[in-house]
């Protein structure tokens, strides 16, 4: 089962189906300090758009969310774990959570957050590839680099300019293979345990698909490990 969502169906569809605190969230994430009234005229757009995928409906004064679509957004609204990655890429960033039920559902954000795909996925080799994350974790040795050497040569890396050798001097050459391959752009990952209180770990990571090397922050150092998918549900 597989949704595709402008951003004004998702924050409604949601709205609709007791989604509220998501919605909201979404909302602020896309449109910032949107008016009411421009928002309202959004949802009213909204609507007609869900009405044209069947998922939506209103006889008279019955308003009707297809039963399927109910299920399939309301087991988002329930999960005890999201993992969210924002995924740098040479034409931005697309974002992609993980929502870990029973079963594992993608929403995966395209177009600034404009447009959403809502799908079910099993195959952990394709979840790992959507989140820019290798499969299994690689040989090699953790280490750690001072937080403002590692900005200054990100920064370097950004603006296309080549690094000193006492600057790849710093870092364990296979990270700095990734590193200088993906241009200094770092993913992001945030995972989130929700319940009663709600826990938020947070953390760098670059990838290559064969290579993924998480970066956490330890005061004024940085702790630069190999990491994996895998690593995830360990």
């Amino acid at each position: 089962m597989s949704y595709t969502l402008t951003a004004e169906e998702y924050i409604l569809s949601l709205l609709l189906l007791d989604g509220a605190e998501v919605a909201a969230s979404i909302k602020d994430e896309v449109f910032g300090d949107i008016s009411d009234q421009l928002l309202e005229c959004r949802l009213d757009s909204a609507t007609s758009g869900l009405i044209s995928k069947g998922l939506f409906s209103v006889d008279g004064n019955q308003e009707k969310v297809d039963e399927q679509f109910r299920e399939f957004v309301m087991g988002l609204t329930n999960v005890k774990r999201v993992v969210r990655c924002q995924v740098a890429t040479d034409e931005g960033a697309s974002t992609v959570s993980l929502f870990c039920g029973e079963d594992f559902t993608v929403q995966q954000s395209l177009y600034d957050n404009r447009i959403f795909k809502l799908f079910g996925e099993s195959d952990e080799q394709k979840l790992s590839r959507l989140m820019d994350l290798s499969m299994n974790r690689m040989d090699g040795e953790a280490f750690t680099v001072k937080e403002p050497q590692f900005e200054k040569v990100v920064d370097k890396l950004l603006a296309g300019r080549e690094l000193t050798k006492d600057e790849t001097n710093l870092f364990n050459p296979q990270f700095l293979n990734v590193l200088v391959a993906k241009k200094g752009k770092l993913n992001s990952l945030y995972d989130y345990r929700l319940g009663e209180q709600v826990a938020i770990g947070a953390l760098l990571y670059i990838s290559n698909g064969e290579q993924t090397w998480i970066i956490e922050n330890n005061e004024d150092n940085l702790i630069i490990a190999p990491f994996s998918f895998g690593d995830l549900f360990e």
